[in-house]
């Protein structure tokens, strides 16, 4: 049997297969392209999909992997990239980067509505950053309402690649830590957050431990890779805390 990694990184996706003693058999990778203008930073993310699994379906067949050989997909990457979904799960708008800084005056209004110790004994962050896709939340609602008020779900990418391999509709909680809206302690959403910038807990993904097995490749994701429906996602953790292990 073989493993694949793989790692949706912000430079590039990179794909590793490894036999079950975990020997590195291929690896591949593929650059992100990006979409930069005054401080928006936003990508494809159905596009981005879409070369994961042509990075997958390369390596399978370049090194002649029967498709039922392959037990599982784990996931990495980067944390708090934002996609928007419409209640059938079809993104409603590009992906907004973790490096996008649109959300500059969203961060201040947050900062006025909750101090810094408030923040730090929920999140464990320091500080309002646009980073954080609580603050593009709000920036969405105060500039897209088009795209607000049609929000089914509210995705990082690693949940975004999840629910297109599978169908599941999931949320890695050392991904949700840096959302700006998940209580690290209690390990929920923060309702209180949530309510400052407009979003429903129903518009968003369950959470799930890290390194839970979410289910089996679709149909058309084992097409799309060529891989077996057998094939199952395991949704991983943060590329950072991979790193450190």
């Amino acid at each position: 049997m073989y493993y694949i990694g793989v790692d949706l990184g912000s430079t590039n996706i990179k794909v590793a297969l490894y036999t079950q003693e975990m020997s590195l058999v291929d690896r591949q990778s593929y650059p992100v392209n990006y979409i930069r203008e005054n401080g928006f930073v936003e990508f494809d993310a159905d596009a981005y999909f879409e070369s994961l699994t042509k990075l997958i379906g390369s390596m399978i067949a370049a090194n002649r992997i029967p498709a039922d050989q392959v037990s599982q997909i784990t996931l990495t990457g980067q944390a708090e990239s934002l996609v928007v979904v419409d209640k059938d799960g079809n993104t409603l708008m590009n992906a907004i980067s973790w490096m996008d800084e649109r959300s500059v005056e969203e961060c201040k209004v947050l900062a006025e509505q909750f101090s810094p110790a408030e923040i730090e004994s929920v999140t464990g962050q320091m500080a309002v950053l646009p980073t954080w896709p609580a603050t593009k939340i709000l920036w969405l609602k105060n500039n897209r309402p088009d795209v607000f008020e049609n929000a089914g779900t509210y995705m990082m990418l690693k949940d975004f690649v999840v629910y297109k391999l599978t169908g599941k509709i999931m949320a890695d909680m050392s991904i949700a830590t840096f959302t700006f809206y998940f209580d690290i302690y209690e390990k929920q959403y923060w309702e209180k957050m949530l309510s400052a910038i407009g979003v429903q807990l129903h518009q968003l993904p369950a959470l799930a431990e890290p390194c839970t097995v979410a289910g089996a490749l679709t149909a058309e994701s084992a097409t799309a890779t060529g891989l077996s429906s057998e094939t199952r996602v395991n949704i991983g953790t943060l590329d950072h805390f991979t790193g450190m292990t």
